[in-house]
């Protein structure tokens, strides 16, 4: 437990940081877990609605469902009057836009795994330092109590720079793996609107209670 305390500031600021790397990681696994959606089930919704006619209620849907999977639908869906290459570039654009929010605050696990072996590795040279400094100072006669205080700080802050290093790492993985699934189903979503919306002509919009 003194080795805790000896650690001084840089081994508080690693742990600082491995604790904002958790709560961004729970924060953006979260998030995916919400998203997460069948494609397939959730456009047969909202193809089953467009044939009725109803495309204000297939909007509707869009909004009422989070994630880029709807973004993606509701933009097909409010210019399928486009031709297929203005369709496309739309779809582009808003599949870039959502993959940003998605990526948001992940590349920052990245940054921290990089930079807390390097905070560990600064401690351990300060408390090299330090502990060569009291060694100096008590010369010839030497009490080792502050140089072996110095050096257990040193050692704390290096085994935490790691370990949060670590955790980073695989918390990064976790979210680029569940990103890049998401992405594989943005990318058949789209193909399937694109598919619908190109044998499905646009229909008037029927509303209840209008006269056949």
């Amino acid at each position: 437990m003194s080795m805790i305390w000896d650690g001084g500031l840089l081994f508080w600021l690693t742990i600082a940081l491995t604790v904002a790397a958790a709560v961004i990681f729970i924060d953006r696994l979260l998030r995916l877990r919400k998203i997460a959606i069948d494609p397939q089930d959730f456009l047969q919704g909202v193809f089953n609605v467009l044939d009725k006619g109803q495309t204000d209620e297939a909007l509707a849907i869009c909004d009422e469902t989070p994630g880029p999977l709807a973004a993606l639908v509701a933009d097909a869906v409010s210019h399928r009057t486009s031709d297929e290459t203005h369709l496309r570039e739309i779809l582009a654009t808003t599949a870039h836009a959502e993959l940003l929010r998605l990526e948001r605050r992940t590349m920052v696990l990245s940054l921290f795994a990089q930079l807390l072996p390097l905070l560990g590795l600064i401690g351990t040279f300060v408390g090299g330092y330090v502990a060569l400094a009291a060694i100096d100072a008590e010369a010839p006669l030497v009490q080792t109590g502050a140089a072996v205080r110095a050096a257990a700080g040193a050692l704390a802050t290096t085994i935490a720079g790691l370990i949060g290093a670590a955790f980073c790492y695989a918390a990064h993985h976790v979210l680029v793996q569940k990103t890049d699934a998401l992405c594989l189903d943005m990318d058949q979503t789209v193909a399937l609107t694109l598919d619908y919306l190109a044998r499905t002509p646009p229909t008037e919009e029927r509303h209840d209670g209008a006269q056949a």
